[in-house]
């Protein structure tokens, strides 16, 4: 058994370990329900909390001065679409790509579980109002 599979038998034993950030960063990845997010003490306001966090990050990467909030939310549509058929597949299955600040950001948004993504521009309009 390797050190990765004996830290996990160890935890599920419940004693507690300390995760080397990497073996932490995939579990984080491969963490995809609410099961495990639930189990990790994360609630789905929490969820969409981090979701909403990581979109603002990103709309803030996009935003240019003098852009109304309307047109930054139709920017953020237009990345958010460009990232999900550019990337998403490649960074679901496991591909590590070099990623520009706002790519990061909406991918740590597609990481989120149990808060669907929000892909609409009016839905990020209302999105951005709030923050």
């Amino acid at each position: 058994m390797n050190a990765a599979a004996q830290l996990l038998m160890t935890a599920a034993a419940g004693q507690p370990v300390h995760l080397p950030p990497e073996l932490a960063r995939k579990l984080l990845t491969a963490a995809n329900d609410g099961a495990v997010a639930a189990c990790l003490g994360l609630s789905l306001a929490q969820r969409i909390r981090a979701r909403n966090d990581a979109l603002m990050q990103a709309a803030q990467e996009l935003v240019t001065d003098g852009s109304t909030t309307w047109k930054n939310a139709q920017q953020l549509a237009q990345a958010v679409k460009r990232f999900e058929l550019a990337l998403l597949p490649a960074l679901r299955a496991g591909q590590d790509l070099p990623l520009s600040p706002h790519e990061s950001a909406l991918w740590r948004a597609y990481q989120v579980s149990g808060a669907r993504p929000l892909r609409s521009s009016r839905k990020l309009y209302s999105l951005l109002l709030l923050y």
